[in-house]
């Protein structure tokens, strides 16, 4: 490692620990989903088990809670619920092939060696939408703030770096990058994000996220014998513009036995598609469909554990402005992890990893809970950080309904309800806060019951951070910023009818070691 890229790793782990010392009472800041230290988080990159640890990385700008010159940052837990917070494990290196950001990717353990794959960034074009600046005479920047870009296709390479077991430090290869070029023939819009698989024949595959000009969002397969020479096989899958836009990020693949899942972030909401793999190539069953019925879930990244669990995380962005958050000085978050399998019809499973309930710090509240037709009862708990386990038997309830977040007077709370009639479990966030410029927009999906069975509700509530799984079938992550500081209160309702409600709170403690 040069002494100038040293320099430059040095600065940015200042940079975010002198941050970190002022923000650390901020109330709307989650305690129990990972997030960095200070500044700014997207994109979830890398999850890997290895030596012990379970290790994340995730898109990271150190300097301001903006995005930026994007390096990767780095936290790892020996139990996938207590984390702690590692030095950051690579950053821009100014004028190259990843001088303007490293991107999104995945770690592989390959020979026994932690290996990391990334897109390198080198330039971005900065730009305003209302400017109707021709392409070449749009300003060229290496690296810095922007807030508008267009990426040139060229500009996208895929790159390579590897570290001991610890990893701590990582050393870019001095043949990077490994795939500096689109493929021969492709008209392609977009080149990144580099998922990783090792198949049968014992070589690694490789999905980059892509577009085709005229055609939709496509995922480009590759494959290896050594993560260094690279083969492009052909597209994995070519979707439907209507279906899933025309560029799609931060692929995933998942083998979940008798199906295959493939995901992709097509600038929006997360979609995937079960279907068959084969020779190559990706059939899937049908259309796609929604991920997380939230509205700040995105770029989700996987792994599968030594037990041959699949688990995923997501980028949770902020919901309220820029410059609240770039006051506050930090901002988003990634997702609990999610437990990814098929349930015995065959449908997609999502639920939270098994490891949360060790985040349990104290029983608030275990009792069943009768409401009468069109009756309300206000729990005696209180909290900004719980697991609310809800078992809800309906008897002739056309809609439930849980409050939380709730103020003495009822004049601030968010809503969890589902009406029985039309199979619609929905979030009002219409009265979550006063503050300006946050976001109140309903969120919504269709939740389908057997006729005998028990709608079930596990909500995570981690300060601003907000996640609700229903049925081990539906998630939905979102982000609430109570104002007022009595609002910490939960009532349940029933409408049009009663209900028997077996309820479960647990105050939730934090994720960090170096916290303690």
């Amino acid at each position: 490692m040069s002494g100038s890229y040293a320099q430059i790793l040095a600065q940015a782990n200042e940079a975010v620990a002198e941050r970190a010392a002022t923000i650390a009472n901020d109330r709307q800041r989650p305690i129990y989903h990972l997030m960095t230290a200070s500044n700014w988080i997207n994109d979830p990159n890398g999850p890997v088990y290895h030596a012990g640890y379970w290790h994340m990385f995730f898109q990271h700008n150190p300097y301001i809670a903006d995005f930026g010159p994007m390096g990767w940052g780095h936290a790892r837990s020996p139990d996938l619920a207590h984390w702690e917070h590692c030095p950051i494990a690579i950053m821009p290196s100014p004028g190259s092939y990843d001088g303007a950001g490293c991107w999104s990717g995945s770690v592989v353990i390959h020979e026994g060696r932690p290996t990391m794959l990334y897109s390198g960034v080198a330039d971005l074009t900065l730009w305003s939408i209302e400017d109707d600046i021709p392409p070449s005479d749009r300003q060229r920047i290496p690296q810095g703030y922007y807030h508008e870009f267009l990426l040139e296709i060229d500009q996208e390479t895929q790159c390579l770096a590897t570290s001991d077991d610890k990893m701590l430090n990582w050393e870019k290869h001095p043949a990077n990058p490994v795939i500096p070029a689109i493929p021969e023939g492709l008209d392609l819009i977009g080149f990144r994000d580099p998922f990783l698989w090792k198949e049968a024949d014992g070589r690694w595959y490789m999905l980059l996220g892509s577009g085709i000009k005229g055609r939709g969002g496509v995922a480009l397969l590759y494959r290896s014998p050594d993560l260094m020479e690279w083969e492009y096989l052909n597209p994995l899958y070519i979707g439907q513009p209507s279906e899933s836009g025309i560029n799609w990020e931060c692929p995933n693949f998942l083998d979940l036995g008798t199906k295959h899942m493939l995901v992709v972030s097509p600038h929006g909401r997360p979609v995937y598609w079960l279907g068959d793999y084969a020779e190559h190539r990706f059939k899937p069953d049908g259309s796609p469909r929604r991920l997380d019925w939230g509205d700040v879930f995105y770029a989700p990244n996987s792994l599968r554990d030594p037990a041959g669990r699949w688990l995923m995380w997501g980028w949770m962005r902020e919901a309220r402005s820029r410059d609240q958050y770039a006051a506050a000085g930090w901002a988003s978050c990634l997702t609990i992890p999610r437990e990814i399998s098929l349930d015995a019809a065959g449908r997609l499973s999502v639920k939270p990893a098994a490891e949360m309930s060790q985040l349990r710090t104290a029983t608030l509240f275990d009792e069943f809970v009768g409401l009468g037709a069109d009756e309300g009862k206000t729990l005696d708990v209180t909290g900004a950080c719980l697991e609310i386990g809800l078992n809800v038997k309906r008897h002739d309830c056309k809609e439930f309904g849980i409050q939380f977040r709730r103020s003495p007077d009822g004049s601030q709370f968010t809503e969890l309800t589902y009406n029985f009639a039309n199979s619609s479990l929905r979030l009002d966030r219409e009265r979550s806060s006063t503050t300006a410029e946050v976001t109140r927009d309903d969120c919504k999906c269709e939740l389908l019951l057997g006729p005998d069975e028990t709608l079930r509700l596990s909500i995570y509530l981690d300060n601003s951070a907000l996640e609700v799984y229903a049925n081990d079938r539906v998630s939905m992550a979102s982000r609430i910023y109570p104002d007022q500081a009595d609002a910490l209160g939960i009532r349940l309702r029933a409408s049009g009818g009663g209900a028997n409600v077996g309820t479960a709170i647990w105050q939730m403690g934090g994720i960090w070691a170096d916290k303690a």
